[in-house]
């Protein structure tokens, strides 16, 4: 009887969807990747500020270990407990926003609070407001908005809960989550066959809200600004783009090698971090550039194959969700590093330095897989 169950555990896992494996591999090498950039790129911060260079990477690999942890965990737990706790989520993650604008409580940082010091470890609630957020979204569009069409189905309580979250992360303040957050509800309700006018009246709405907030500040209306004019200033707003851009072209085709960028020591600021993209592109030259891109092509493709072969409606929805969650950031932090996009502040996803953001990313992650795990076992059901 054992060896019996044995044999159907075997056939069980050959039959899973190769979806599986290629993104448990993509996801792996991603943050492998990470851990060695972050190793490269942190050392010159790490003796600047803390007389340690070896201070971010070792922080570094502990959140790895962590991070692997929770892939493996939410790759097991069926995905379907999280439609149940979505409410509850949201709420949690409205109250951690709440906290960080607590003096004390929350870590300011170059002017934004945008962390909570939970003494041996600083937590970004903003990172769990994309999952979270999701999550409330696909439940209310699988249980109630497709039946019936209504947009106070939207409206109520997800869209409320969305514009609490955006105004909690305005206040940090913290622009280029907010508008990863708005792009991944957009992209979940397109996904989740939300009426077009419907989706038009509240996509407009976050646009708006976005654009009234932009031009709120000088430094922000700046930033704009120099993008559309990169030739009128160098030492300014377009600073971290220029010192960005030099990096890449001082890459060329094969980088400069691993351990040898000069862009890391004070010409660019947050190398290890929002522009930890350049510094592959100058240690690792354009084939590094185009390794960790077609990675993220793959996760990318993987993810929506993921959505397309799902049957339940809460499950294609959320697949699409994660996806983005991982995707949209990815792309716009890409186009910032090339100078395509505004300077927004926004980490590259497996890959910069941060543990938030590398344990969100896991999580999703592991979110997928356990989609898809659920895809292959239904089928061997239906097989059988």
């Amino acid at each position: 009887m054992e060896e019996e169950r044995r044999n159907i555990r075997r056939y069980n896992l050959l039959k899973i969807d190769i979806e599986y494996y290629f993104l448990f591999v993509i996801t792996l090498i991603l943050s492998i990747i990470g851990l060695i950039m972050v190793a490269s790129s942190s050392m010159a911060v790490g003796e600047r500020y803390f007389n340690d260079p070896y201070w971010f990477i070792r922080r570094q690999v502990i959140w790895w270990v962590i991070s692997l942890i929770f892939l493996i965990l939410t790759s097991k737990i069926n995905y379907h407990t999280y439609q149940k706790l979505s409410n509850f989520i949201v709420i949690i993650v409205i109250g951690l926003l709440a906290l960080v604008l607590i003096p004390g409580i929350g870590v300011e940082v170059g002017g934004s609070r945008r962390w909570l010091n939970l003494w041996f470890f600083n937590l970004q609630p903003s990172e769990f407001a994309k999952v979270a957020i999701t999550f409330m979204l696909c439940d209310n569009i699988e249980r109630k908005y497709r039946y019936r069409k209504h947009i106070k189905d939207i409206i109520l309580p997800s869209f409320l809960a969305l514009c609490i979250i955006t105004a909690l992360i305005f206040l940090e303040p913290d622009l280029g989550s907010v508008v990863i957050i708005w792009l991944i509800a957009f992209i979940v309700m397109f996904i989740g066959e939300v009426r077009f006018k419907h989706l038009i009246g509240l996509g407009s709405t976050g646009l708006i809200v976005i654009m009234s907030y932009l031009f709120m500040e000088d430094y922000r209306k700046e930033r704009l600004f120099a993008f559309f004019n990169k030739a009128e200033e160098v030492e300014g707003a377009n600073f971290q783009i220029t010192q960005s851009l030099i990096a890449l072209g001082s890459g060329s085709l094969t980088g400069v090698g691993l351990g040898n960028s000069m862009q890391k020591y004070s010409y660019l600021p947050e190398a290890h971090t929002d522009f930890i993209f350049a510094i592959i592109g100058e240690e690792l030259g354009l084939a590094g550039t185009l390794l960790v891109v077609i990675l993220f092509i793959l996760f990318m493709f993987l993810g929506i194959r993921i959505c397309i072969k799902t049957e339940d409606c809460f499950g294609r929805i959320l697949a699409a969700g994660l996806t983005s969650i991982i995707i949209v950031p990815a792309i716009i932090n890409i186009f910032v590093v090339i100078g395509l996009a505004p300077v927004k502040g926004l980490a590259l996803p497996f890959i910069s330095s941060g543990g938030s953001s590398l344990i969100i990313n896991m999580i999703v992650a592991g979110i997928l897989l356990n989609i898809s795990r659920n895809n292959s076992l239904l089928m061997i059901k239906s097989q059988k």
